[in-house]
């Protein structure tokens, strides 16, 4: 149940009573706790506050970051949305969304979801200068943390060798939710330090062979895909690049049946309308379709092999924490979220910091594989 801090606080938002108590019947708001700091979960909508949204008190309100619309007809996608006007083209970076506040003097760091993560919390002061928030307390950091060593994700950008990083790519007000100009923002980020997405630059569709070389050179160094952002920040869209969409679906079908079909489908339509659209044929098609297939085949077989050979379903992360309590912190975040999660190394490394191994068992695929493996009769 939410406590009537929290309902009166609602209400003053211009929430209805309604509204809260059918949030709170279906699980819709959640209160939470962090070491002993109290805020209230959106795990939907109402209003103008977002799913992902993070109420502490009237004035420290994060709300949840907006999911941002793809095309995947580049020249038309663009001309339908940006027309003749300018925009700004930035990497997007293969990581996990976080976005960084001030609350009561300490700073979070919040995943899309909501949640304060330990780890990233802990992390994030290796990466941004806290006299930020000692400037601007009622602004929000909006960035992607993103390096072989993420507690989120299995791979990262391949240009980051170690650790992870974090990319400032959004700068928005607390309460509102209002981003600033990104000419302020890149602006923000060299004054005080903070590292940010590859901007690469202002471009119109005068200049859309440009952009498509541009593509081009990421899906070859193996990068996720770009983000092109009117000046003011009112208009965004993302692309992804060919590589990106099969590599997804390659580290996808290793928990083929963890994952909705979708996900699948989804990158396979990038994919499809990015070889319709650069008119991709003959052997540079069967490239693209035999790299798809293997991406999809390769490891949901490797899957049932290990299956069928008495193992789980599992995938292993690495990441550094500066104390060793994080470590156990970061378990129980996970362990709320449902996931089964199994530390199996903790290492002291010689720059202060504990290099944890953990491992991510999906046991619901394992079981399902299993069956099919030993016979098991369905009606699809």
């Amino acid at each position: 149940m939410v406590s009537s801090y929290f309902k009166r606080l609602l209400l003053d938002l211009g929430i209805s009573e309604e509204r809260i108590e059918m949030l709170e019947g279906k699980g819709g708001i959640v209160e939470d706790e962090f070491e002993g700091i109290k805020y209230l979960r959106f795990k939907d909508s109402a209003g103008n506050l977002r799913r992902g949204t993070v109420v502490f008190d009237h004035h420290n309100i994060i709300l949840g970051f907006p999911h941002i619309k793809r095309v995947v007809q580049l020249e038309k996608g663009i001309k339908r949305v940006f027309k003749m006007k300018p925009f700004y083209v930035e990497e997007k970076i293969d990581g996990y969304n976080i976005r960084v506040a001030q609350i009561e003097g300490r700073v979070f760091a919040f995943t899309r979801g909501g949640f304060i993560c330990p780890f990233t919390t802990e992390r994030i002061e290796d990466f941004v200068n806290m006299e930020f928030f000692k400037d601007y307390p009622n602004l929000v950091l909006c960035g992607e943390m993103a390096g072989p060593e993420s507690p989120y994700l299995v791979e990262g950008p391949p240009h980051i060798k170690e650790d992870i990083q974090f990319f400032l790519f959004d700068i928005q007000e607390k309460k509102t939710g209002k981003s600033i100009s990104v000419k302020d923002r890149i602006k923000m980020a060299e004054e005080y330090g903070i590292p940010s997405v590859e901007v690469f630059g202002m471009y119109n569709i005068s200049k859309i062979d440009e952009l498509r070389q541009l593509i081009e050179e990421l899906s070859t160094q193996r990068r996720e895909g770009i983000v092109m952002k009117s000046p003011d920040m009112k208009k965004i869209i993302k692309y992804v690049t060919p590589y990106a969409n099969i590599n997804d679906i390659r580290i996808g079908a290793r928990v083929f049946f963890e994952l909705p079909h979708g996900y699948f489908m989804q990158r396979i339509k990038r994919l499809a309308f990015y070889l319709a659209e650069e008119k991709i044929r003959d052997a540079d098609f069967e490239r693209y379709a035999t790299a798809l297939g293997k991406a999809l085949l390769e490891p949901f077989v490797e899957s049932i092999w290990d299956v069928g050979g008495g193992e789980e379903i599992a995938e292993m992360f690495t990441v550094r924490v500066k104390h060793i309590e994080t470590a156990y912190k970061m378990v129980s975040h996970f362990e709320r979220l449902g996931l089964k999660i199994h530390i199996e190394d903790i290492e002291e490394t010689s720059n202060e910091y504990w290099k944890i191994t953990f491992k991510r068992v999906y046991p619901e695929a394992t079981r399902e594989i299993r069956e099919l493996w030993n016979g098991h009769a369905f009606v699809d």
